[in-house]
């Protein structure tokens, strides 16, 4: 007997074009929280998620910096886990709670390497958020043991022991973030940036807030890492491309840029840097 998959990964990228050397304008699926054609709708033990992935570099590298574009149904439930790689969780629609906060559209939740959080809870209309992994091979991290029969949890997961500071969860299904070590509450607004890793450190992921006025141009520059700008709203124009809400900017390191000029309302930036030496 044939069995629904729970989480559904598209074969290929949905608009992919090379606008200059090494610079890529990349459409993300339509859809929004339902993602393409309301595939979260699928009536499945666990709900049905769909998700793709923006990578910033290639099996060459050191690491690749992961964007997945995650669309979750209503009411779906994700049991505490943690991943091995600084995370970034950005609503784009609808709501989540983590732990004790419910995040609706801008907010982000940060958490250190290898720190447990949880549970993730889809509001009640669904959700649709970036999961930004500073280090992907590091990003399936793990389930405590006792979550090895959940409903949601069918595929590939780790489930191994916890260890050091998550011990404090054993016993415990939830986990405040209010004060709690390794974990951070913020939220999108114009020039948020956030550092993944120590300040100093050049081998260090960013990812920044951009807005700019209509008519407003980032000069053409050379991006000495790899680089990726996805559209929130309103447009720009980069090597005659306009690129609209859910288009991304994808540069490969040591790649000009061409100008980047906001269109007639502005621009909103989700800008994100492998490491600073692309700043």
């Amino acid at each position: 007997m044939n069995h629904p998959v729970r989480s559904m990964v598209p074969a290929k990228h949905f608009q992919v074009e090379e606008i200059a050397p090494g610079v890529s304008f990349r459409r993300l699926y339509p859809g929004g929280m339902l993602g393409p054609d309301e595939i979260v709708r699928n009536d499945i033990p666990g709900g049905q998620t769909w998700s793709e992935i923006v990578m910033l570099g290639t099996e060459h590298d050191d690491f690749i910096m992961g964007l997945p574009d995650i669309r979750l149904p209503p009411n779906q439930i994700w049991p505490m886990h943690w991943h091995d790689c600084w995370t970034v969780v950005v609503v784009l629609e609808g709501g989540c709670l983590i732990g004790d906060w419910y995040m609706e559209t801008g907010d982000v939740f940060v958490a250190a390497p290898s720190i447990e959080y949880g549970p993730l809870v889809i509001g009640a209309k669904g959700c649709r958020m970036l999961e930004i992994f500073g280090d992907l091979a590091l990003s399936p991290g793990g389930y405590g043991p006792e979550y090895r029969d959940h409903p949601t949890l069918t595929g590939n997961h780790v489930f191994k022991p916890r260890e050091g500071i998550n011990k404090r969860n054993e016993g415990h299904s939830s986990l405040t973030l209010e004060g709690t070590e390794g974990m951070w509450k913020t939220r999108l607004a114009p020039g948020w940036s956030w550092d993944l890793g120590e300040a100093g450190d050049p081998n260090r992921a960013v990812i920044r807030d951009t807005r700019l006025a209509a008519g407003e141009t980032i000069a053409a520059r050379s991006r000495g890492d790899w680089y990726a700008a996805l559209v929130l709203d309103g447009s720009v124009e980069v090597a005659g491309r306009t690129f609209v809400r859910d288009d991304v900017l994808v540069v490969e390191r040591g790649s000009s840029i061409p100008d980047v000029t906001a269109g007639s309302t502005g621009v909103h930036l989700l800008e994100h840097f492998r490491t600073a030496r692309a700043l």
